[in-house]
């Protein structure tokens, strides 16, 4: 016998998610009025009262919304005036009560015998403790208690710890020391690409919203395009994003630094603008980010699968791991610290790799790296503004800013294996599949140009002469 509620009555719900389950033995009134996400249980008893009062909310938006993987424990009430909002991965304690319009945040965790009450937001990534009456806000990633409940532990970014807070004066201005340096910065470089640019920006809202751990960075590179209207539709909605925008055009290296420049974060990510983020894929970076303040450099490898982080250390390991990779700027993010001692950041900005340099130049001041294994970006697949030699890129940049850290970090055999590895495993496999569009100039004699002195030049001409003849 079952102790689910049947499938006649899931199907009432705006929605009811996959792998969701929702024990009989509760009250749920009007199911019609809530959508339940995937992968959410909720335990017996409840009670769902689901009242709309106002006469302008539409039809067939939830009186309660209750998000992927939410985890709720018996003796659960909610009953709101107009909409109860559980975002993604919310954790409910037994014997909880909901009512008012309410929003508890991504990630929160409410204790046993709590009550939320009033028009109040739960920010992400927040606890409220065991028996506490919730009547205001709660900042994102803080913990409150008591009756009326206070704030009694906020998330410091500059010491990725929970600070113990004794009054509200000390909380304000540790909140506002954190927002002015937040966890993470999430750096756009843009030009031209609105519509992208939107798709972007949406993808990375939709997930943090107003999240005090994150900012996001902005530069546009003087477009023409409808970019400033973009930019300026996110910023009017979210106070945690900055925009910069240069009087006249420069070049895409030289922008994508000085987006990072920019930011004030603990850790500056770079985000190529027509890079989107996967939904529910921001706030775990977070928790990495926490996990591992060490790191000078954190890549995140889309091409090898979901599996665990590696940590590791120095230049050769790096390399071993990411290989050319680490030029997509979007898996590049650089702790801030770290950053900010490399002594030339515009050595290689001329090169179209400068973020490649970058990394390498933070590793030699912090060697510690970890590698996220995680397909975490869809590509809006925008064609370049900038126009470059891809031969010139491949043949010549990515191994002179190898042979930059000669005896520093790599040595003369590592840079020659690399050297070997990028015409065989990316540079020929690329003019196999753009020989049409690839000159003999942009490619056979850039080649020519870098390679003629290996031992085996004359082994790749034959292959690169074969697939243009064919």
């Amino acid at each position: 016998m079952t102790i689910y509620i049947p499938p006649e009555l899931t199907e009432q719900f705006i929605h009811f998610g996959s792998n969701t389950y929702i024990q009989k033995g509760g009250l749920i009134e009007s199911p019609e009025q809530v959508s339940i996400g995937n992968n959410v249980s909720i335990h017996a008893p409840y009670s769902l009262t689901s009242v709309i009062v106002s006469e302008g909310v539409p039809l067939g938006v939830p009186a309660i919304s209750i998000g992927d993987g939410c985890k709720i424990s018996g003796r659960l009430q909610i009953s709101p005036r107009n909409k109860v909002i559980l975002e993604p991965n919310v954790l409910i304690h037994s014997n909880v009560r909901i009512e008012g319009e309410i929003t508890v945040g991504e990630g929160s965790w409410i204790g046993a015998n709590c009550q939320l009450s009033g028009n109040i937001r739960i920010g992400a990534g927040s606890v409220v403790k065991a028996n506490s009456m919730v009547l205001d806000n709660v900042p994102d990633y803080c913990v409150v208690s008591g009756n009326p409940a206070a704030v009694v532990h906020i998330y410091d970014t500059s010491s990725c710890d929970w600070v113990e807070v004794s009054d509200n004066e000390q909380a304000q201005a540790l909140l506002m020391a954190r927002s002015h340096h937040p966890l993470l910065s999430i750096c756009i470089p843009t030009f031209n690409r609105a519509p992208y640019l939107d798709v972007c920006l949406q993808s990375i809202f939709s997930q943090i919203g107003n999240n005090e751990l994150i900012e996001v960075v902005v530069s546009d590179n003087a477009s023409t395009d409808a970019t400033p209207e973009v930019i300026s539709k996110y910023k009017a909605l979210y106070p945690n994003m900055r925009t910069t925008r240069n009087e006249t055009t420069i070049s895409g290296d030289a922008n994508i630094l000085h987006v990072i420049t920019l930011g004030r974060g603990k850790f500056l990510k770079m985000q190529g603008d027509d890079d989107y983020f996967v939904a529910g894929t921001i706030l775990p970076l977070l928790n990495v980010l926490h996990n591992h303040p060490e790191c000078g450099v954190i890549h995140i490898s889309v091409i090898n699968g979901n599996r665990p982080l590696w940590l590791n250390s120095g230049m050769s390991n790096y390399l071993a791991a990411t290989n050319l990779y680490a030029a997509f700027i979007t898996s590049v993010i650089l702790r801030r610290e770290d950053f900010e001692q490399v002594e030339h950041p515009t050595l290689f900005v001329s090169s179209c790799f400068n973020q490649l340099y970058l990394q390498y130049s933070v590793l030699e001041i912090n060697p510690q790296f970890c590698i996220m294994y995680n397909s975490m970006f869809t590509y809006g697949g925008g064609a370049g503004t900038e126009k470059y030699i891809f031969a010139e890129v491949y043949f010549n940049s990515y191994p002179s800013i190898l042979s930059h850290f000669l005896g520093k970090g790599f040595t003369a055999e590592e840079i020659a294996r690399e050297k070997r590895q990028a015409l065989y495993n990316y540079a020929i496999p690329w003019f196999r599949n753009n020989k049409a569009t690839a000159t003999i100039d942009e490619f056979e004699g850039v080649y020519t140009k870098y390679y003629q002195d290996e031992p085996y030049y004359e082994e790749a001409l034959a292959i690169i002469t074969a697939i243009r003849q064919a």
